[in-house]
Order: C-alpha cells, then sequence, then structure tokens
C-alpha cells in the first residue's frame, strides 16, 4: 500500500512539474520573454487558494475557482505593468527583471505568519 501511496503522489508531483515547464514554455513562445518567477507565482497562486480554503472557510470549489480568477489578474497585471514596458529592451534586461520579481515574491510570502 505504501508503494501505491508513493507512486501517486510522484505521479502528481511529476505532473505539477510538467504543468511548470508547460507554462514556461508558453510564455516563452508567446512573448519571447523568459519569465523566471513563474514559480513564484504558482506558489502565490497556492497560497491564495490555502488562505481562502483553510483559513477564510470558503467551499473547496468556490476557493479554487476564485484564486484561478486572481491569479489571472495578478498575472495580467505583471504583464502589463513590468513586463510590456520592457519590450523592445536588451533580454537581460527582462531576466532581471523577472528575477527581482520572484525575489520579491518569496520575500512576501516568507513575511506572512503561520
Amino acid at each position: 500500500m505504501l508503494f501505491v501511496q508513493l507512486a501517486i503522489n510522484g505521479v502528481a508531483l511529476g505532473c505539477l512539474y510538467a504543468l511548470v515547464a508547460l507554462g514556461l514554455v508558453l510564455i516563452y513562445k508567446a512573448t519571447e520573454a523568459v519569465n523566471f518567477a513563474q514559480g513564484d507565482l504558482l506558489m502565490l497562486g497556492a497560497f491564495l487558494a490555502l488562505t481562502l480554503i483553510g483559513i477564510a472557510g470558503l467551499p473547496f470549489w468556490l476557493g479554487f475557482v476564485l484564486a484561478i480568477a486572481a491569479m489571472a489578474l495578478i498575472g495580467a497585471m505583471v504583464q502589463r505593468v513590468f513586463l510590456q514596458p520592457l519590450m523592445g529592451q536588451p533580454q537581460f534586461a527582462v531576466i532581471m527583471l523577472t528575477i527581482g520579481l520572484g525575489f520579491l515574491l518569496r520575500s512576501a510570502a516568507s513575511m506572512v505568519p503561520g
């Protein structure tokens, strides 16, 4: 039984890694910009869903849908406010911006109590 549980956990984790990799490739192909903050945005969405479901007490599906909608808005804001003004600049500027955004999101997540 332990083997089955470990196999299911491994497949689930592999699917999550594949989803993040697919997101990186899709963003790069669509915008020609490498977004190193992709994993940090994934973490932000997971924390938001956890907050809505666990702390606010919303039903699972409602918290899940609200977290997806909020992350879509946050992603659009990141594109419009941070990434779009740098289009046409050297690729290094976009890379440094997304790395800095990742540090900012990780720092903000570590300051949340609990």
